[in-house]
């Protein structure tokens, strides 16, 4: 019965509309030719943005906008919906918004009268997740009702909510999906998983960028999130599998992070609930809450608002495949969670579903009915959910001006200069202020100079600064006692200075200087140190030294790296720093990219006498299998950041042979053994009858062939780079003379879900050049490795020390790895291969050991030279 509702629902709509509007707007049903969800119906992202053009059109309710383009250059929708009324006036609800979160000065008293004027802000976010393709296809329907409904409930919603709608988190991914769906309808592929990334550098990891913000998309959201708009609620829309609860709603599982304020942890369990009731009084099923997904890691999109004293809303839907429906006979619906051992009836979840049909319409219809809910609910406690956003944001004012941390310091003396810049531009998206000193001054016994920065905690945003500036401690979480660690949600370290290599001073005492904004986020010079000269040199401590290097020998500059250090018109310069001739306007073009990637460039006339290596333009590729792997994706990310040039490698590329004929370095991404040699993911390799094939383009790995052709590629001069997983491959395929030690380990003996632990480093190696003695690395259960004898010298360039390495995170068993190496360069023949044992670009976010992976690349394509005195002049 319950699946007449919505459209009764929606019969009784479309009469209020034809009786009481004197708008007029064209239907989704007659612009497109079928109803919104439609069994193999779908429409794409050019369609919905044409149907929004008309919407905006057609309705004074609605309020087109393009924030900016996509990644791959696709228009990027906010849609504002609200009153006739409060759209004319939005500019001063838009003011009122921005006063009451940062409400310095704003007095309770004030404040109250704003809210009284005001309209509680609503953003709904929908298909982060390209797959989850049902929430896109609801935005047009949604857009259309509230445009024009005139019944009770929808000019409560209008008159006090402004709502934020996001059509599509990832329009590339959208329209990747529907393509490939509609290539292969009526086909034994239809509804099959698409052989590459849904978004172009980070597929499903797009919904974890959202405190460091490397993609486009998130960039442009943060923008409305924590510049513009400051919603009270913030309500992002996904999908799950299908074979478990129809709906998931808040409550979240435990454990709950303590940097989240108490009172608005209780705003969204009371959502949550009040949403279930609301659904379950439409005759909504198989709704649960309280499982399987927590809040206590700091980085998706519907949880990160958290931080920022926003109610954060995540709903996960069951899936269809796509737009195909699928039937669930009665047995087949099964517990994801921990806490029952089958799916029946409890606390979190009071009425199960029965099974039988599902279809893309049915998602639809949940997940419109949870939009109307939150909305309905927002509009009647509009002043209680405002008053709550200000005194919360009030409240971590006045913590920060009282407790400890009073302040985070960023000294400008730091190692990557470069780095530390990044970090703080990471914090601004995040809507943190950040200071620096008018004035040298002391804290703690220890003299700083005008200029060092300040992150005041005395901002609304408290939550958020401490959360990513100090060390995660996860609880110790089990399935039983004495059984495996119970799986966090994601990772569950992320702190920024660790991640991004930056030196950072937390102040627990107040800090008597003046404050200002600062113009720009500098470390010191930038440009050309003493530009009439004969040579220039660059330091390896820069991440963004890579990028200028590559800059200068893609154009053909040749270019030069010492393999010890020197000492040259007064000055020290460390092993690995980058030389380049002068001459030929050399001048300015060095000047203007030491500007463009902010570090300096050191000019010399004195002759140098070091040993050293000339590097020319490393013909670099990654493999790219068809099982859409993500490490790969975020490589790529780090590589175009840093102006590496590169191609994709697939199987059949590898398969060919004679790698050495075409490139200098290959690069694996973290993945299993299983996945590179048989493109195997482990759960979806052995379809069974009903369900879709891949088309035989995109099965199998690499095979034993391509395994052959990758020894011979590092036999004849090759440099064979294993991230991470793939460095297993290596061990066991291609048989370097090593052991992954942790490979048969039980998680009750050795677990590390996404943690920082501490790595000493070899600097003499060439593979640490540019590194401190120590570094913070991301360990996701990552391999550990026992060195053998062999005939050649191996650099163990990385490993653990003997105490225990955990520096932010959970890890069980640090026994397990103490002395072990993860990082290993391991000459073969006339080539190499390179081994970590951690995630060195991981998610694009690691920061502090780019350069590790920067110096194997180059390794890949440099010629020794006995002594660079073929630099005098």
């Amino acid at each position: 019965m319950r699946r007449f509702i919505p459209f009764l629902i929606l019969v009784v709509f479309l009469a209020t509309v034809a009786g009481g509007s004197a708008q007029e707007a064209t239907s989704p049903e007659d612009h497109f030719g079928h109803i919104v969800g439609a069994d193999r119906k779908l429409i794409d992202w050019e369609g919905i943005v044409d149907y929004m053009h008309i919407l905006d059109g057609q309705s004074e309710r609605i309020a087109l906008r393009e924030l900016g383009q996509t990644t791959l250059g696709k228009p990027f929708l906010l849609v504002t919906i609200s009153s006739e009324e409060n759209l004319r006036n939005l500019d001063r609800y838009r003011r009122i918004q921005q006063q009451i979160a940062h409400p310095y000065g704003l007095d309770a008293e004030a404040a109250e009268k704003l809210i009284d004027e005001g309209k509680i802000v609503v953003l709904v976010s929908m298909n982060i997740h390209s797959t989850e393709i049902a929430s896109s296809q609801e935005s047009v329907e949604l857009a259309y009702e509230l445009a024009l409904g005139n019944d009770k409930r929808t000019r409560h919603i209008l008159d006090n909510v402004i709502l934020l709608m996001i059509p599509s988190l990832n329009p590339d991914g959208l329209q990747m999906v529907i393509d490939w769906y509609e290539e292969h309808l009526g086909t034994a592929y239809e509804g099959c998983r698409l052989p590459w990334l849904y978004h172009h550098y980070a597929g499903h990891d797009d919904n974890r960028d959202w405190f460091f913000f490397n993609l486009q998309e998130s960039r442009l959201t943060a923008k409305i999130l924590y510049d513009e708009w400051f919603p009270e609620i913030v309500y992002d829309q996904h999908q799950m599998g299908s074979t478990g609860a129809r709906l998931f709603l808040p409550p979240y599982a435990d454990p709950i992070n303590l940097n989240v304020h108490p009172m608005l942890m209780a705003e969204v369990n009371m959502l949550g609930k009040h949403v279930v009731a609301d659904l379950h009084a439409q005759g909504f099923t198989g709704i649960e809450t309280g499982r399987r997904f927590n809040a206590f890691y700091e980085g998706t999109m519907s949880k990160t608002p958290l931080w920022h004293n926003m109610v954060g809303i995540l709903s996960e839907m069951a899936s269809v495949r796509l737009a195909t429906p699928i039937f669930l006979p009665r047995g087949s619906l099964r517990n994801h969670g921990s806490e029952l051992p089958q799916l029946s009836s409890g606390n979190d979840f009071l009425d199960p579903w029965e099974g039988g049909w599902w279809r893309l319409r049915d998602i639809v219809d949940y997940e419109k009915a949870v939009t109307y809910s939150i909305l309905d609910l927002a509009a009647t406690y509009r002043k209680q959910f405002m008053m709550n956003f200000y005194t919360m944001n009030a409240n971590s004012i006045a913590r920060g001006k009282t407790e400890a941390p009073y302040a985070y310091i960023v000294p400008v003396d730091q190692h990557d200069p470069s780095s530390a810049e990044t970090m703080l531009t990471i914090l601004k998206h995040n809507g943190i202020r950040i200071y620096c000193a008018g004035s040298p001054f002391e804290h703690a016994s220890i003299r700083y100079p005008e200029g060092t920065f300040i992150i005041p905690l005395a901002q609304p945003c408290r939550p958020a600064i401490k959360d990513l500036m100090e060390v995660q401690r996860y609880p110790d979480l089990f399935t039983y006692p004495g059984g495996p660690p119970l799986r966090p949600y994601d990772f569950t370290s992320w702190t920024l200075p660790l991640l991004m290599g930056v030196r950072v001073v937390t102040a627990d005492s107040p800090i008597d200087v003046r404050f200002q904004p600062p113009e720009r986020f500098d470390f010191g010079t930038v440009g050309v140190i003493d530009p009439e000269s004969k040579l220039y040199l660059i330091e390896r401590r820069f991440n963004n030294a890579f990028g200028l290097v590559n800059d200068l020998i893609q154009s053909g500059t040749t270019v030069y790296w010492s393999d010890e250090p020197f000492e040259n018109s007064g000055h020290r310069f460390p092993a690995g720093t980058f030389i380049v001739p002068g001459g030929n306007g050399m001048k300015e073009r060095i000047d203007a990219l030491s500007h463009r990637w902010r570090l300096p460039v050191r000019g010399v006339n004195e002759t140098i006498s070091v040993r050293g290596w000339k590097t020319s333009a490393v013909r670099l590729a990654t493999y790219q299998p068809w099982t859409a792997n993500m490490d790969e994706g975020w490589t790529r990310l780090v590589l175009d950041n840093f102006a590496f040039a590169h191609r994709a490698l697939h199987n059949e590329d590898i398969r060919k042979g004679k790698l050495h004929q075409k490139l200098d370095a290959i690069i694996l991404p973290s993945m299993s053994t299983e996945g590179i040699v048989e493109g195997r993911r482990g759960w979806d390799d052995d379809p069974i009858l009903g369900t879709p094939e891949m088309p035989e383009k995109y099965k199998g790995g690499i095979g034993k062939e391509g395994t052959g052709a990758l020894l011979d590629f590092v036999r004849n001069g090759g440099t064979l780079i294993a991230l991470g997983e793939a460095s297993n491959f290596v061990i066991d395929k291609i048989r370097v003379p090593a052991v992954n030690t942790l490979k048969n380990v039980r998680s009750n003996d050795y677990y590390a879900p996404g943690s920082l632990l501490r790595m000493e480093l070899d600097t003499g190696a060439s593979l640490a050049f540019g590194m401190p003695d120590h570094a913070a690395v991301r360990v996701i259960n990552s391999p550990a490795f026992r060195l053998l004898p062999y005939n050649d010298e191996i650099d163990a360039a990385g490993f653990y020390g003997e105490n225990n390495p955990l520096l932010s995170g959970w890890l069980i068993g640090h026994d397990k790895i103490t002395g072990k190496t993860i990082l290993a360069d391991i000459p073969v023949e006339e080539g190499r291969i390179v081994m970590f044992g951690f995630g060195v670009q991981s998610r694009a976010q690691t920061y502090g050991t780019f350069k590790l992976l920067f110096n194997a690349i180059y390794q890949g394509a440099c010629e020794p030279v006995a002594s660079l005195e073929v630099l005098k002049h």
